[in-house]
């Protein structure tokens, strides 16, 4: 190293000696003052703290209740770097160990303590009076919660798929819905509003990003916080179990004959798969059901197989004709039974060609062409592999 660069290293570090000396030299706090004495608690008002520092330092500061204890707000803190800090105090303080509940304090005077230390341990502190007034120190209520179905299967099957969770609430207060893994991880946020006193319910279908999450004790949450900031918190465990995301493919779909006399059955076979991770429901009518092509699955057997929300049946449809139904693949069958994953399925049905040229005649041109195509129903949740299969059919007469 050149003599150059020597004095250049000592001068640096003669300098940064000098301002530490003159810096030790001075308090830790260069000042510390109130916004105001008093306070009327609030989630819209407080109270600020303001203070500077010289140096580095950690930062503790207590508030001295009127029966001689102390309750710690902050407690051994770091500020990494000298300069003005703020500490805001809205009248209230933790009710129960991370419970986080939170209550207003009664009126009355209090004193809140400001102590600061630095890096060698050096202290100084100062306190201020302060003044409740008008507080409202009744906390409002989360009463009755509860949940049902105890354990909730989000598979999307249409069976125990949503947890609801009622409670009755107290006073008019802000709530906030939330659900909690065992780990603590927050993982559904549902209501976030200004209520009145009353009955509620909340839903939860046990999805994070519309995915299932996984099998498992969860706390479903409602947090409380009146105008006052007073906050109560209730929770009930709700269980996830059997959780997956069910999926299928039609892995071939045909129609036969694809000329046809008026009154003939048209023959539909197509071979489903279960590619998901949960078993598939089914409903009727069961593979080998006929429909006459002026039928509908939802007006047959006395509307015993009006589609039901996540069970899962191949559809038929058509085009270059109107249908006399109007619904989206009338002819509908069922599996044959729950397809379990991995599994296949070969389902046949059938459809009797009522219509043709001289009955289309009455309402459309006349025409003795018709578009098939078949679909896989998730029913009330998706239309899956829609218009696979398309076969053009010819009936005469």
């Amino acid at each position: 190293m050149s003599r150059r660069s020597v004095t250049s290293v000592l001068a640096v570090a003669l300098f940064v000696q000098i301002v530490a000396g003159c810096s030790s030299g001075q308090p830790v706090l260069a000042s510390a003052s109130l916004s105001r004495s008093t306070l009327t608690p609030s989630t819209a008002d407080r109270i600020d703290l303001s203070y500077s520092l010289n140096r580095t330092a950690r930062i503790s500061v207590t508030l001295a209740l009127p029966s001689g204890e102390r309750a710690e707000l902050r407690t051994d803190e770091a500020r990494p770097v000298a300069g003005a800090y703020t500490f805001g105090f809205d009248g209230t303080l933790p009710s129960g160990a991370g419970s986080g509940e939170r209550r207003v304090l009664q009126d009355g005077r209090y004193q809140l303590h400001l102590a600061a230390r630095d890096d060698v341990g050096r202290q100084q502190s100062m306190a201020f009076d302060i003044q409740i007034a008008g507080a409202d120190a009744v906390a409002p209520q989360i009463e009755n919660i509860a949940a049902y179905p105890l354990a909730v299967t989000p598979n999307f099957d249409g069976i125990d798929d949503v947890a609801s969770v009622t409670y009755r609430l107290t006073k008019r207060a802000r709530v906030f819905a939330s659900a909690t893994d065992a780990a603590g991880t927050r993982v559904y946020l549902g209501t976030h509003e200004l209520v009145e006193p009353g009955e509620y319910r909340e839903l939860w279908d046990g999805l994070f990003k519309e995915r299932p999450l996984p099998d498992g004790i969860y706390q479903f949450s409602i947090r409380a916080t009146d105008l006052a900031g007073n906050v109560t918190v209730a929770s009930v465990p709700v269980a996830l179990a059997s959780s997956g995301r069910p999926d299928a493919r039609v892995i071939r779909f045909a129609f036969s004959h694809q000329r046809l006399m008026l009154g003939d059955e048209l023959t539909v076979e197509a071979t489903v798969r279960n590619v998901g991770t949960v078993p598939l429901r089914t409903q009727g009518p069961d593979p080998g059901h006929s429909y006459s092509s002026f039928e509908s699955f939802s007006g047959i057997a006395q509307q015993q197989y009006i589609d039901r929300r996540g069970v899962w049946r191949l559809g038929v449809d058509w085009a270059g004709s109107p249908t006399a139904t109007g619904s989206k693949y009338p002819y509908r069958w069922g599996l044959g039974g729950e397809l379990a994953p991995g599994e296949e399925s070969t389902i046949v049905g059938r459809i009797r060609m009522d219509h043709g040229p001289n009955l289309d005649r009455m309402i459309g041109p006349p025409t003795n062409r018709f578009f098939f195509y078949g679909g896989l129903i998730h029913e009330g949740i998706a239309f899956q592999d829609d218009r696979v299969g398309g076969t053009w059919i010819e009936v005469g007469y």
